[in-house]
């Protein structure tokens, strides 16, 4: 009963988060009352750290580009099997390191569930340029988000345009050295997996966040808890404007709201099911407040 009325299927669905959790959503298991047992030290970033983690990557991407140019310089023109073959791998290398990047570089400006990238396709549906912005967007319906039937349509999800350049020349340049023979026009998927030429599955794209984090943090990060970090990194006051003061504050209201919005979900599971802060640092804006309320007053 009731299932017509969208608070209500989101109020069960959360109820269902919380006692049915797999290790894939929120980076471990959970016991009866919900909490979660595993130990999350291995896996958790600061965000401000996963943000090194992606400038890394795209330092990667520098060198490897470097290396093949440099293979090309000292043995073109090819004229044996053997070097076509060698340019045709390290090529290919240079294929893997841009996709790493863009993937982790893409959840960092939006930090939405992992369908969300596996399913980005090159068909002018999902994924389309903003030519006014010179900006990449992401485009969902209901049917393509895993909240959709409660919240609709989505509004545009909008990549940094520094990106742009990047997403161009991985598209033209490098995209056709991740696809076998004959896949180029049956593969539409903006990402692809290097040793098949097809669409990522859920398992491959977690495998990739959780190996370039581990490789550059020593953090075993996977996608989900991207979306934890960035909720707990805005309200714990990472995310808010800098005051009068010179002081970090955390996210407004409004601004929570926008974020719960942007990432398809209501603000009370970004408060209940995505904030990680402990309990600590949840009421020490309210030790401050009082604090500072008692010295007005001594002062006064």
């Amino acid at each position: 009963p009731y299932q017509d009325i969208p608070f209500v299927r989101e109020l069960r669905k959360m109820h269902n988060e919380a006692f049915h959790s797999d290790n894939t959503k929120h980076g471990g298991n959970t016991n009866k009352s919900g909490k979660r047992v595993s130990d999350e030290d291995v896996k958790w970033l600061e965000w401000n750290d996963y943000l090194k983690v992606v400038e890394s990557l795209k330092v990667d991407v520098y060198h490897s580009i470097q290396r093949y140019n440099d293979f090309k310089d000292k043995n073109a023109p090819f004229t044996s099997k053997t070097a076509t073959h060698k340019d045709v791998q390290k090529k290919k290398h240079v294929a893997i390191c841009y996709q790493k990047y863009l993937l982790l570089a893409f959840f960092s400006c939006i930090p939405d569930r992992q369908r969300t990238f596996r399913e980005l396709s090159l068909n002018g549906q999902t994924f389309v340029k903003n030519e006014k912005s010179n900006c990449f967007v992401i485009q969902h319906g209901p049917s393509d988000y895993k909240t959709g039937k409660t919240y609709g349509h989505r509004p545009p999800l909008v990549l940094s345009e520094d990106l742009t350049p990047w997403i161009e020349e991985f598209i033209t340049t490098y995209r056709p050295c991740l696809l076998k023979d004959g896949m180029t026009t049956t593969t539409t998927t903006l990402f692809v997996q290097p040793n098949t030429g097809k669409a990522h599955t859920a398992n491959s794209i977690y495998n990739i966040v959780t190996r370039c984090c581990f490789e550059k943090s020593g953090k075993k990060t996977n996608p989900h808890l991207l979306r934890d970090m960035i909720v707990t990194h805005v309200r714990g006051g990472g995310g808010g404007g800098v005051g009068g003061d010179g002081t970090s504050h955390s996210a407004s209201e409004q601004e929570l709201e926008a974020l719960a919005l942007y990432m398809g979900h209501s603000l009370s599971m970004q408060r209940d099911s995505y904030d990680r802060r402990t309990m600590t640092q949840k009421v020490a804006p309210a030790v401050e407040l009082l604090q500072s309320v008692n010295q007005k007053r001594k002062n006064g």
